[in-house]
Order: structure tokens, then sequence, then C-alpha cells
């Protein structure tokens, strides 16, 4: 199974990019609209728009959660898609460096055959760190 991996830095403070991850209000301005609530085993859904993906609500559940602490966060959850169903695992990773955030993007259990679906993730998670959450966070600095 190939993974996608993705690792940005952003110039903020890994509480702001924390926030960006946690917060459904702001998970929703470079992501997706959601019901996204910071508690571990939370079942929640991102609404996926036509054009993007397939329309229909990519179904999560909070697997991990790390708030910042000493410089490092980390935050998990399921990603599944009904049609053609596939159940993945989302992975990320916060590290504080001067005044910058690392965040390493983990996005894994693809099956065999999937290629389709796992480049177009591949592609969107491209686009969103560097084009939508990037520039949400660096706005201001």
């Amino acid at each position: 199974m190939a993974h996608i991996h993705r690792s940005i830095t952003i110039a903020a403070l890994i509480d702001d990019v924390w926030a960006y991850l946690t917060e459904s209000d702001k998970i929703a301005q470079w992501l997706m609209p959601n019901t996204f609530v910071a508690e571990l085993g939370h079942a929640f859904t991102m609404d996926c728009p036509p054009g993007i993906g397939s329309g229909a609500p990519v179904r999560c559940q909070v697997t991990e959660l790390h708030p910042p602490d000493q410089g490092r966060a980390r935050l998990a959850y399921t990603w599944v898609i009904d049609e053609p169903f596939t159940e993945t695992l989302l992975e990320i990773d916060l590290i504080e460096v001067a005044e910058q955030t690392r965040c390493d993007l983990v996005h894994s259990g693809w099956r065999d055959g999937a290629d389709t679906l796992r480049n177009r993730h591949a592609e969107g998670w491209d686009m969103l760190l560097e084009q939508r959450l990037r520039p949400l966070l660096e706005a201001g600095r």
C-alpha cells in the first residue's frame, strides 16, 4: 500500500496551526465543512463537495488527540469513503521549530487497486496544505 506523505513548514506558532486542525469553523476554511469536535472517539463527517470528491460525506472518527505540549502535537482520525468503499487513516504531527510549525501528514491504508482515488487525494492534500492552510495561517504575519 502506498501511503501519502506530505510535510510543510508554516510560519505560525503550533497553537495557531492546532486551532486550524481542531476547531470546526477553522477546519471548514481550508478543508471542508464538518462536524468535528476535539474529543477522542468523536465520530464526525466532512462534507466533500462535488467536483473535489464524490459529493458524499466522508465519515471520520478521532483516534488520537494530543494537543500542543513541549512543541509537539498529534491528531489522527479514520477517513471512510462509501463510494467506492475505502477506509483509511489520516495522521497529522506538528513540531514547533523556531516560531514556525512543521506539519507532517500521512494518509495511509489505501487498498491495492485504489491508485486513482489515492492519487486524487495526494493531489488534494498538496493543494489544501499549500494553497489553503498555509495562506490562512501566514496572512497575519
